[in-house]
């Protein structure tokens, strides 16, 4: 489906399809709110049974879909939910994956829909959560749970992504750190070169030191490393080119001492 998202959320102009529900809500919206006072009293009727439960779900499906894949792929996401007071624990490197990556917006996404479908349509819809009298559309409510929902989908999403960074730095973490491949000539080399990645990485990100965990324990490429922590192959090379630029900056000041003369080094995002 498309990221770009047209909401019409009632009946009016070109200009009027361009708002979005929160946008409706302020406004105001009379005859969509009109429409959907009488939809829900045909459903109570029939104790939320019938055809017009699935149009109901299938609308609202497609509409918090669309809806979500597009803030999450302009990453605005966190934002819209912060401002309606919805706290997201994000980290900026993992809003920037999720604009980039179509794939990863498609499994939060279906996820979170899932949810607040399932929610709105079994308990809030049912049970008068929904009271049209307040001035929001049940897509401007609707939109609201949607965003509670992604905020549970996007912190099971990032558990997982959080720990596979946590296992690619393990390696990093082995106090017996050495250049592979590299041949010294006495305990001053090794401390020396330890001392120096340590304080490459002093201030590096998760993302960073995962990177290079990869690189170091199994020499893979910036491809493949990205298709494990869910990156793209530019976001691997930007890492890298930052902390290249680190580490040059670090030689340049005489702040590390790297015996290069004495040891065929990786040099840190070398790949």
């Amino acid at each position: 489906m498309e990221d770009r998202v047209v909401v019409t959320d009632g009946a009016g102009s070109a200009a009027d399809g361009q708002r979005t529900g929160a946008e409706d809500q302020k406004r105001g919206n009379p005859e969509r709110l009109a429409a959907d006072r009488a939809l829900y009293e045909r459903l109570r009727q029939r104790d939320f049974t019938g055809w017009e439960v699935k149009w109901l779900r299938d609308d609202l499906w497609v509409y918090g879909w669309r809806i979500l894949r597009a803030w999450m792929k302009d990453g605005t996401i966190i934002a819209k939910c912060g401002e309606r007071g919805i706290l997201v624990p994000a980290r900026w490197p993992e809003v920037e994956t999720l604009t980039r990556r179509g794939d990863l917006r498609d499994e939060v996404a279906h996820k979170a829909v899932e949810s607040a479908v399932e929610i709105f349509m079994e308990e809030y819809l049912p049970k008068g959560r929904w009271d049209p009298d307040k001035g929001a559309t049940m897509r401007t409510y609707f939109a609201r749970t949607c965003m509670y929902a992604f905020r549970d989908a996007y912190k099971n999403w990032a558990f997982g992504y959080r720990r596979n960074l946590f296992a690619a730095v393990a390696p990093l973490r082995d106090a017996n750190l050495y250049a592979p491949g590299a041949s010294y000539e006495g305990f001053e080399d090794t401390t020396a070169f330890q001392e120096a990645v340590q304080r490459i990485l002093e201030n590096a990100g998760p993302e960073v030191r995962a990177i290079c965990g990869y690189i170091w324990e199994t020499k893979t490429s910036q491809k493949e490393i990205g298709a494990e922590l869910g990156m793209t192959v530019r976001m691997v090379e930007g890492h890298m080119r930052r902390l290249r630029g680190r580490a040059k900056l670090l030689v340049a000041r005489g702040e590390i001492e790297v015996p290069y003369s004495r040891a065929r080094m990786a040099k840190a995002g070398a790949r």
